[in-house]
């Protein structure tokens, strides 16, 4: 009687779908594909820093510079942002308007403005 037992678990474990075989492989061969991009994207990382963005501005006699941002009643600074080219973007939110305002530190002043509040028909 062990023996029909027996031989009943082993017809059951040689039954096990091919698919589901197939399925443990792959997932497997992915599991490692993917540590291995991970160490690859990691070691370009690190052999290829991004460079540094440095802004100079330059000081006035109180030892800093000052910008004067043109805010509107109600409007905010949501962010702001250092570009490679040098300039700044800061984002300013506001009731029913948003604008993005290029501030190029080293001259102290504003480069341009986006603004996304304007409706179609006030602009020119």
């Amino acid at each position: 009687m062990t023996q029909g037992v027996a031989e009943e678990v082993a017809n059951s474990e040689s039954q096990t779908p091919k698919a589901l075989l197939a399925a443990v492989i792959l997932m497997g061969v992915l599991i490692i594909a993917a540590v291995f991009g991970l160490i690859g994207v990691i070691a370009y990382r690190f052999l290829h820093p991004r460079p540094s963005v440095t802004a100079t501005v330059p000081l006035v006699e109180g030892g800093f510079s000052r910008l004067a941002l043109p805010l509107q009643e109600g409007e905010h600074i949501t962010a702001v942002t250092a570009r490679p080219d040098g300039l700044m973007a800061v984002t300013l939110g506001g009731v029913g308007r948003d604008r993005v305002l290029l501030w190029n530190p080293e001259a102290g002043k504003i480069a341009a403005e986006l603004d996304f509040g304007a409706p179609a028909s006030a602009a020119p």
